[in-house]
């Protein structure tokens, strides 16, 4: 596997835990969302991919469903 940024080949594999907040002043009334994902990591650029599972995924829209959005240009 290479990396998709700079195609190296110095990948490796953390354990992550990171802490989701919602965006904007709306957001600040929201409890973040603490996702645990393996973090792959190219050594070579510092470029970072990660996965959030299922039921994360369901708290991140479920707890998003009623931010105001920007409109698209």
């Amino acid at each position: 596997m290479r990396c998709q940024r700079c195609v190296s080949l110095e990948l490796r594999k953390f354990s992550a835990e990171i802490n989701i907040h919602f965006p904007g002043y709306e957001g600040l009334a929201k409890p973040t969302v603490w996702v645990f994902p393996q973090v792959l990591v190219c050594l070579d650029c510092g470029f970072a991919q990660f996965s959030i599972s299922q039921s994360e995924l369901q708290r991140l829209a479920a707890d998003d469903a009623d931010l105001v959005r920007p409109q698209a240009a």
